[in-house]
């Protein structure tokens, strides 16, 4: 295979003036990661420790992006039309986010999985992600993710706590967790998020309904059929946008 879809995590997508900033975490250190926006590949980038990290000047805080692992040889090669199918051209994601407080009493090895169920379904049962709580075995909710040169005490390692940023974020010890899900079809979708320790012990399910309800794609292919000289006048066809009926 040329190109790899799975194992690519998108965990951050941040606005800028004029842009965005999406950050991402790979399973394929070896291999360059591709950054599609809008069916068109923008950039690619090398991972460091398993992330990259993109900067998009002009994307649309809507717009669909989509990210494969492709070989050195082959980081300009446009895989759009063969990797990604209709669902994938949409630009709706859900963000789920988990609080880890100290009180949680969460060590590293511990998991956390994201289920998401299918439109206007009723329940949430496609496991779409699953990691470690403390990435790498960090985290020890110390004054900081990097004091000295490592974790010590009671906060936690991605603030608002002590640590991870000694003077710019301070407060009670509280880490955040974030899973992006690929682009979605317009629609209601039952979100479930848990928890499982070494033993095997599973926490009590956290589970929402999720409306995506964003603004419908743009029509297509619009050309000019006619024009009537005598009113000066064009008459114009389009495909019209899959989201209206």
């Amino acid at each position: 295979m040329a190109y790899y879809a799975t194992d690519i995590t998108i965990s951050r997508i941040d606005e800028i003036d004029l842009g965005l900033v999406v950050t991402a975490h790979t399973q394929h250190p070896d291999r360059i990661v591709q950054c599609y926006v809008s069916g068109d590949l923008v950039a690619w980038q090398q991972p460091e420790d398993g992330v990259v990290c993109f900067v998009l000047q002009q994307a649309a805080s809507n717009a669909p992006i989509l990210l494969l692992a492709v070989d050195t040889e082959n980081k300009t090669t446009d895989y759009w039309s063969d990797a990604f199918g209709t669902a994938d051209t949409y630009g709706n994601r859900i963000q789920v986010d988990m609080t880890l407080a100290v009180s949680d009493a969460r060590k590293p090895g511990d998991k956390w999985r994201v289920y998401r169920g299918a439109k206007g379904g009723a329940s949430a049962t496609t496991k779409l992600h699953e990691a470690d709580v403390f990435p790498g075995g960090r985290g020890a909710y110390g004054w900081g993710f990097n004091w000295g040169s490592g974790a010590w005490g009671y906060s936690a390692s991605n603030t608002p706590g002590w640590g991870y940023n000694w003077g710019y974020d301070w407060g009670f010890g509280v880490d955040y967790l974030r899973y992006i899900t690929p682009p979605l079809v317009r629609g209601t979708y039952p979100i479930k998020v848990e928890v499982e320790d070494l033993a095997g012990n599973v926490s009590t399910a956290s589970e929402s309904i999720v409306v995506v309800d964003t603004y419908a794609r743009p029509a297509d292919d619009l050309a000019v059929s006619a024009y009537t000289q005598g009113s000066d006048t064009l008459a114009l066809t389009q495909t019209p946008s899959e989201d209206i009926a």
